[in-house]
């Protein structure tokens, strides 16, 4: 069962790569930040993302994060979860530099809500030291949505203007080729760039004061939120249609640092969620709501439950914020 489920996932990303599609960052990106996250966990912690992926080793961890990080993308086309579209961006008004829950996001359907709401899904798993517990495939689909959706809030355009779709109504040309400026952003210029060789972190990872301490919960998410949105309404658009090297050298920089950046928060959320110790023996673990009550056998959510338990959900926004006693 386990290898024709992840024969399923290798099929889809086939079809979508074969297609043309432009995903925010492509598999290359997601690939390069969950890798950089999972580097900086602890042993604890590391442990308990492998035995959710389903690797015997460390030296099959590379693939799976491949597979998990992007599946979400790989499924977008297919009927059940086209209500998921709107989780993987968010658009703020061209004047505004804050988010505004009741504004931007009101059915919760976007990628800074659906980060929280993952991350609560995946921090509900139970496990036994490094074993889990619970349903794998439940947890596999919470991980694989919140190793996407970080790297999807990083893409500058991903939370960037509704009124020309995140750069996809902006037509530009890249080295003779005409595409819109989403595409440039999400994989035209990572994949000229990886093409060239060369490594993709920058020669230190850059600092991460700007969003105050690093403690997980929804001030941090919506910190990440706007800090992409300042980017794509002061870095993201050329001066002309046509994109020149001096611009796409300072993009790929920016690039650079916002993977590095993703897979550092990445890391912080992993750690605060999966790195607590195992519950003692017969007591009761309250499981944080998940983003919808989920079909097993076809590993779908139900759109109609993802608003239920936000009480819950906040919750464990404060516990995890410190805001609770433990």
């Amino acid at each position: 069962m386990k290898a024709l489920f992840f024969s399923l996932i290798l099929t889809a990303l086939c079809l979508t790569l074969a297609g043309g599609r432009a995903e925010a960052w492509g598999t290359d990106g997601h690939a390069a930040i969950g890798q950089a996250a999972v580097t900086r966990l602890s042993a604890r912690t590391r442990a308990r993302v492998e035995d959710i992926l389903g690797v015997a080793s460390s030296a099959e961890l590379d693939d799976a994060l491949a597979e998990a990080c992007f599946w979400p993308d790989t499924v977008r086309d297919e009927p059940e979860w086209a209500w998921s579209a709107p989780l993987h961006y968010v658009n703020l008004p061209r004047d505004a530099a804050r988010y505004d829950r009741g504004r931007d996001c009101p059915d919760d359907l976007c990628v800074t809500e659906a980060i929280l709401k993952y991350a609560a899904e995946l921090g509900s798993s139970d496990f036994d030291g490094a074993r889990l517990k619970g349903d794998r495939q439940e947890s596999w689909q919470s991980f694989a949505w919140l190793c996407h959706l970080v790297g999807d809030v990083h893409q500058p355009l991903h939370a960037g203007f509704g009124d020309d779709r995140g750069g996809n109504t902006v037509e530009v040309e890249y080295r003779g080729e005409s595409l819109n400026l989403h595409r440039f952003w999400d994989s035209a210029l990572v994949a000229d760039r990886l093409a060239a060789g060369g490594p993709w972190r920058p020669a230190s990872d850059p600092k991460d004061s700007a969003c105050g301490p690093p403690v997980w919960g929804r001030e941090r998410v919506v910190c990440w939120t706007e800090e992409s949105h300042a980017l794509a309404s002061t870095v993201a658009y050329p001066p002309a249609a046509v994109i020149t090297d001096s611009f796409a050298e300072a993009s790929w920089a920016v690039v650079r640092e916002q993977w590095s950046k993703a897979g550092q928060r990445l890391a912080l959320v992993l750690e605060t969620v999966l790195g607590r110790p195992a519950a003692k023996p017969g007591s009761a673990t309250k499981s944080a709501p998940g983003i919808a009550q989920r079909s097993r056998a076809m590993r779908k959510p139900i759109r109609a439950s993802w608003r239920s338990g936000n009480a819950d959900t906040r919750k464990a926004e404060r516990e995890w914020s410190g805001e609770l006693a433990q």
